[in-house]
Order: C-alpha cells, then sequence, then structure tokens
C-alpha cells in the first residue's frame, strides 16, 4: 500500500509540488469517521522535505502513526491530516520513553512495547489517501488516548528553561535521570516505577526573571508516601537521622543509597522511616543541584539563596494549580543552550 502514503507528487516527478493536490479528486471530502489520532497505518514510506526543499522519501517498514487530533482527522473540511513514522526502540531505551523523558517519542502500545512515533519525522498526507487504508489502533482506552495526545502536544509545546537555569539541572539529569528505566538498580526500579514525575516549580512565576525562586517537587504514586498530619509528622528515629544527615542537616547520602533503602522498606516497613525516606531521597536529588563554580555570575546568581528548594508530595496531594506553576523534568529539557 505504499502509493497511499504518497500524498503530493505528481507523477512527473516534479517534486516541488508537494503540497498540491494530485488530482481533482483530492479536493473531495474523505470520510474519515472511523480513524482517530493515534491510529496506526501500513506504509512503506513517506514524503519529507529536505533542506533544499526537495522530497526525501523516508523509510517506514513499521508503518505510520496518525497525530493529528481526532477532531482534525475526522473534519471533512480539513484535506490533510499529519503521520509519524514507528520506531523500534531499544530496551534500554523503552521504559525511558514511555515515562516521557524523550519527547521526541510518543509510545504506540497497541503496536509493541517498543513501538514509537517518531515527532522528528513527520509528514503531511492527503486525506483522500488514507481513506484507502485500514486503520489499527495505536492505543486502547480513552485514558491512554489522552496520554498520546498530551505527549504529542508536549514535544512541541514543552518549556525551555532559561539558559542560566540549565547548568544548575545539569547534575541532576548526570546522576539521576540518566538512570531511568534501568530498573535492575533501586534507584532505577524508584524512578522508573515510584516516582510520577520531577517537575520545577518557580515561584511567583518565570517572568519574574533572576534570582528564581525554585522547588524541584519529586512526585510519586499514591500508597507510596505515609499519610500524616503536618501538625503531627513523627521525628525521624534516631539512627536513620544519623545515617541520612550530618551535623548540619545536610544530607550526606547519595539518591542510589537512598534508593537502595526505600526499596527495602518497601510498603510494610517503619511508616516513620519511609516518610524520612522520601524526605531525604528528594534533598539528595537537588543536593548536587549546583553549577560548576567556574561558572559565569550570571549563572551563579540565577537561583535564590543559592540552592534549589524540594519538596516530595503523592500526585493525589499536589493541587492543580502548582502543576500549572511547574515544569515536567526531562532529558531533552536539559539540553546546554545554544552558543551565542
Amino acid at each position: 500500500m505504499r502509493n497511499m502514503i504518497e500524498p503530493s507528487v505528481p507523477a512527473d516527478g516534479a517534486e516541488a509540488l508537494l503540497d498540491e493536490p494530485t488530482s481533482p479528486s483530492e479536493y473531495a471530502p474523505a470520510d474519515l469517521s472511523g480513524f482517530q489520532q493515534a491510529d496506526v497505518l501500513k506504509a512503506d514510506r513517506i514524503p519529507l522535505r529536505g533542506p533544499s526543499g526537495e522530497v526525501i522519501w523516508h523509510a517506514t517498514p513499521d508503518g505510520v502513526v496518525i497525530i493529528s487530533q481526532t477532531c482534525d482527522v475526522v473534519q471533512p473540511n480539513k484535506t490533510y491530516l499529519q503521520v509519524a513514522p514507528i520506531v523500534r526502540l531499544p530496551q534500554g531505551l523503552v521504559k525511558q520513553a514511555v515515562k516521557g523523558a524523550m519527547p521526541g517519542y510518543v509510545a504506540v502500545p497497541e503496536a509493541g512495547y517498543d513501538a514509537f512515533a517518531d515527532l522528528d519525522h513527520i509528514a503531511t498526507v492527503s486525506k483522500a489517501h488514507v481513506a484507502l487504508l485500514v486503520p489499527q489502533r495505536g492505543v486502547a482506552g480513552v485514558a491512554a488516548l489522552r496520554v498520546f495526545g498530551m505527549r504529542v502536544g508536549r514535544r512541541f509545546s514543552r518549556f525551555a528553561f532559561p539558559d542560566e537555569v540549565v547548568p544548575w539541572l545539569e547534575p541532576l539529569k548526570r546522576s539521576v535521570i540518566s538512570k531511568a528505566g534501568k530498573t535492575s538498580s533501586p534507584l532505577g526500579r524508584v524512578l522508573d516505577e515510584w516516582v510520577e514525575s520531577l517537575r520545577l516549580e518557580c515561584t511567583p512565576s518565570w517572568d519574574a526573571g533572576p534570582p528564581y525562586q525554585l522547588t524541584l517537587l519529586v512526585i510519586v504514586k499514591p500508597g507510596l508516601l505515609p499519610a500524616v498530619d503536618e501538625n503531627e509528622v513523627p521525628d525521624p528515629p534516631a539512627q536513620l537521622t544519623q545515617w541520612l544527615w550530618d551535623e548540619k542537616g545536610n544530607v550526606k547520602q547519595r539518591p542510589a543509597s537512598i534508593a537502595d533503602r526505600l526499596v527495602k522498606a518497601d510498603a510494610s516497613g517503619d511508616r516513620s522511616e519511609r516518610l524520612w525516606l522520601w524526605e531525604g531521597f528528594g534533598q539528595s536529588l537537588v543536593a548536587d543541584c549546583k553549577p560548576h563554580p567556574s561558572a559565569s555570575d550570571e549563572i551563579l546568581d540565577a537561583v535564590a539563596d543559592g540552592e534549589i528548594d524540594v519538596e516530595v508530595s503523592t500526585i493525589r496531594d499536589i493541587t492543580y494549580e502548582r502543576v500549572l506553576r511547574s515544569e515536567e523534568i526531562d532529558v531533552e529539557h536539559l539540553s546546554p543552550p545554544l552558543p551565542r
């Protein structure tokens, strides 16, 4: 069915006319009422624009997935929609990508556990040709479809942290986020299975400019963080206090060591111990969030009081207001700033 995803290349080879219809029939409304976002289509290749405007045919041996919103797919007055190739990621990257740590890839679980939409290679194709194909669901259920749509949208709307803040987050990227997906280690398991999201909150807002008042929000899954009344927070066990903090109250254990103890404590461990282990884990994540001492004054002075605060909460307890005021941290968010 390769030719069905060749929407706009005239038979005479005039590839510069890629965005024009090949025949008057393409003006006629195409009935895609049975299609939706995240549907998988069988196609061997898609046309992409090259750097000089030329057409480059990109192979899609695993087919393509519709990334346009369902409302745009089914509306008869729209002639085109967007598709992305399905690619197979190595096992070591699958769990990171599923959690959203690689925004260029969006999971298509019904096409396989390692199947992802490659958002770096998107093609606009004619609905008239798509209508000749048989769609297969790429996700199962409304909840999964919503996640797919959010991940696609986030690829193009995600927040770019200020250049002077990026060096503060680089240590977190190197030492912690890179371990996500490696569940053979306790740290990988905690990040992959227990931590729902790492978000950076700026108070009152990024518009206030530097120095930024920053808080790392460590959002964990329900049931993992013991529920306590804020007026009845138990004191940490003496032995744990000695193990976790130094005389000045600074955390002295690394995230991997605390994660190892968290896994051993599990949900059946001492309630007070688990509470303070999570607190210590959060503190250990930001302990290394410091720029290099040789960084510019602009970078060194970018964060208020010279440190990032941290708060550990469950996904049920975090308020919507704080979600709106924060940005999810992922690997691609932390790309080095462009040279000036």
